[in-house]
């Protein structure tokens, strides 16, 4: 039996009852959402989501929510070692994910989340080594979802990291946003990362736009994210740039 508080609410949950597996993935996803009010909210809902897989080892959505919970652990974590482990996880869950479906587009962006940031957190040799499989994959969501937001950004992110020998373009990277923010213009990491692209073409001022713009949305499509990292990575890249 699970107690938890989301929003208010007092949620009770059997985790015997597989027609419940829904329902708690939901709590867990609520709880995700609001680690921003409560940081032991994320442990939470590693939990919940840990137990709809003890009792439902194939739960697809089960094991790709678990995959973003740990990605999410990883970026907290402060050692290397344990990031690393955490991501490690994460991408595992993921890959179970996509070879149960395949087709489930958030399986496989789960899956590429973790394995880019492995990738990040190794190093430029490993990272760039990882590049073939990320592309795959980000094709593959693509070609799933052509209005997967969270693919594009990756896209444009990976264009933008790359050196221009190995396929590195920035025009290419603000298409890949242009093409994301036209589906969710809330979704304030892809002005963040607009922002980082001006920067890195030295339009100091267009990059300001793309970053204030963040400053002024009222409505995140992702509130702990914009709250957490969002803003404040915003806030530091204006001060970064001012003067320029």
């Amino acid at each position: 039996m699970f107690k938890y508080v989301v929003g208010g609410l007092v949620l009770i949950f059997s985790v015997t009852s597989a027609q419940n597996s829904d329902s708690l993935i939901n709590a867990a996803n609520e709880l995700f959402e609001t680690r921003h009010v409560d940081p032991e909210n994320l442990e939470k809902s590693r939990d919940i989501l840990q137990n709809v897989l003890d009792s439902e080892p194939d739960n697809v959505r089960a094991l790709y929510e678990l995959s973003k919970v740990y990605y999410q652990l990883g970026d907290e974590a402060e050692k290397k070692e344990e990031k690393l482990k955490l991501y490690n996880t994460g991408k595992e869950y993921s890959k179970k994910a996509k070879k149960l479906d395949d087709n489930s587009a958030d399986a496989h962006f789960w899956y590429v989340v973790n394995l880019g940031r492995i990738g990040q957190t190794k190093g430029v040799l490993h990272s760039l080594g990882s590049v073939p499989e990320i592309k795959k994959e980000i094709d593959k969501i693509l070609e799933i979802d052509s209005t997967h937001t969270g693919a594009l950004d990756v896209k444009a992110m990976l264009y933008y990291e790359l050196p221009g020998l190995l396929g590195g373009n920035l025009n290419k990277s603000m298409e890949a946003l242009n093409k994301a923010i036209a589906f969710d213009s809330n979704y304030a990491l892809l002005y963040v990362d607009m922002g980082k692209v001006y920067i890195k073409k030295k339009d100091y001022e267009k990059a300001r736009w793309y970053l204030n713009k963040v400053l002024a949305i009222e409505n995140p499509t992702y509130e702990a994210d914009y709250i957490l990292d969002d803003k404040p990575d915003a806030v530091e890249l204006l001060k970064e740039i001012e003067g320029k």
